[in-house]
């Protein structure tokens, strides 16, 4: 049995439970055999500082030490790596996630002695089988993980490890429970629930996603299987509703609807509710009333872009109408609908923002809320970062601490000052594509458009709330 410490570095912004991502590589551990210890070190009420996450680390005495990188926390998980290194902790340092997937090279040469590249199940349990065998140097540990698929070293790679086809055979996220800190998600020590994924991958091509680690196909459970969590996890957790976090929902109509008739079967799941995720080219209005009958209380719709023009840019591959009408049909089927607007692509000047806000004026009726903020990050990986990449200064940004920084601490403010806060995008003062001032000043229009119109909306939802409210003077009255 290997001894298996995992570390979520630091993020911009907290975390009110697990990462999911993580949550499925402790279970496949947890369902080898290993033992696994969760440092969230992005948790909502993490306080400590990278000298306290030294000390636990050396407490418990992993065998391994592995972590998930984000672009965003790399520059932490590399800084954070040396310490650990230095206090001569763990016999094998692995990294995982989206960013050693697009740039493993990068990550070995931070001091990683693996980087995972693509989905990670799989892997770290042949990585745990390779360490777990008869203690020998660190170098023949590190020959016999170089050969295994998915695996990259300073020595050598292995094959692709390609993607996982069966996902009915991955252990459930949730039981990986135990191995986390639920009073850093918590006072009361409740382990929020970051949601389900039903299926992976997304066969949208657009420019600006990377989505690497889970590819283009899509690939997804099967209907017992997804029933099966959802029943599991409302036992463990007394949760009614549940987040489904798959970038593409309905991208496929017979298993939506499987679902959708299996969830409304279950007695277990009576009044059960969920959220999900979908472009908006990807549903119908038929879907959306299933959907709805079925428990589904909102939809994200990803639209991104107001204008046809850079729509076709980013290789969206859907039209504004496209998106009018599910939103319409959304809300109409009684759902709340959030909708994803982005700003600040290279090719977008005044005329092209003008129209993305003008669209969104178009939607407002019809839509709860929007994404706060929105400015484009050229993450690498990506069309855009590639296309750009020699014409920008944005080689390697996540590598200066002046474009990471932390971001304010929403859940830490009042309603006014968050409210402030939401109205400006601290991406548009890194200002990655250098943006014209007029193009810069109608960027901002659309963020503080979007935080405003979320404002009015929560008010509103406030009001209706205290005037149905037993004991109100509305509520009194109507009963009258």
């Amino acid at each position: 049995m290997a001894k298996f410490l995992l570390i979520l570095p630091h993020l911009q912004q907290r975390m009110g439970a697990p990462y999911l991502g993580q949550q499925y590589i402790a279970a496949a551990l947890l369902a080898a055999g290993h033992e696994v210890l969760c440092l969230d070190l992005a948790a909502l009420l993490w306080r400590g500082s990278e000298d306290d996450a030294v000390a636990k680390a050396r407490t418990f005495g992993p065998d391994v030490i592995g972590m998930t990188l984000f672009t965003y926390n790399a520059l932490a998980g590399y800084q954070l790596l040396a310490r650990l290194r230095a206090e001569g902790l763990g016999r094998l340092y692995v990294a995982g996630g989206p960013h050693p997937t697009v740039l493993p090279s990068e990550v070995v040469a931070h001091g990683f002695d693996v980087a995972v590249v693509g989905e990670g199940e799989k892997v770290i349990v042949a990585i745990a089988e390779a360490v777990d065998a008869p203690r020998d140097l660190l170098g023949s540990i590190i020959d016999r993980v170089r050969h295994i698929p998915g695996c990259h070293t300073a020595h050598g790679a292995g094959p692709a490890s390609g993607f996982i086809d069966d996902l009915d055979s991955l252990p459930l996220p949730h039981t990986s429970y135990p191995s986390f800190d639920p009073y850093l998600y918590s006072a009361q020590g409740h382990i929020g629930v970051g949601g389900m994924l039903t299926s992976r991958g997304c066969p949208a091509r657009c420019t600006f996603c990377a989505n690497y680690v889970t590819g283009r196909g899509y690939r997804f459970r099967s209907t017992e299987h997804i029933i099966n969590e959802m029943i599991q996890l409302s036992r463990v957790t007394q949760i009614n509703n549940f987040p489904f976090w798959d970038d593409a929902f309905t991208a496929r109509r017979p298993r939506l609807q499987s679902l959708c008739k299996a969830i409304l079967a279950s007695e277990e799941l009576a009044g059960a509710t969920w959220t999900c995720i979908t472009p908006g080219n990807m549903v119908r209005d038929f879907d959306l009333v299933m959907m709805r009958e079925a428990g589904c209380l909102a939809v994200n719709f990803g639209i991104e872009s107001g204008d046809y023009n850079i729509l076709k840019v980013i290789q969206k591959g859907q039209r504004p109408e496209h998106v009018k009408a599910a939103v319409k049909a959304a809300r109409a089927a009684g759902m709340m609908t959030i909708v994803n607007f982005m700003f600040g692509f290279p090719e977008e000047g005044v005329t092209e923002l003008q129209n993305t806000l003008d669209f969104m004026h178009e939607l407002a009726p019809y839509t709860n809320f929007f994404n706060n903020r929105g400015v484009l990050v050229p993450f690498p990986g990506t069309v855009i970062y590639d296309q750009h990449v020699a014409n920008y200064d944005i080689a390697g940004w996540w590598l200066d601490p002046a474009r990471v920084g932390d971001e304010p601490n929403l859940f830490a403010m009042g309603a006014n000052e968050s409210q402030t806060a939401l109205e400006v995008d601290p991406t548009l003062a890194l200002d990655y594509f250098r943006y014209a001032t007029p193009v810069r000043d109608k960027i901002a229009e659309c963020v503080r458009f979007k935080a405003l119109h979320n404002q009015a909306a929560i008010a509103a939802m406030s009001r209706r709330y205290a005037s149905s409210a037993p004991g109100s003077v509305v509520a009194r009255s109507s009963a009258a």
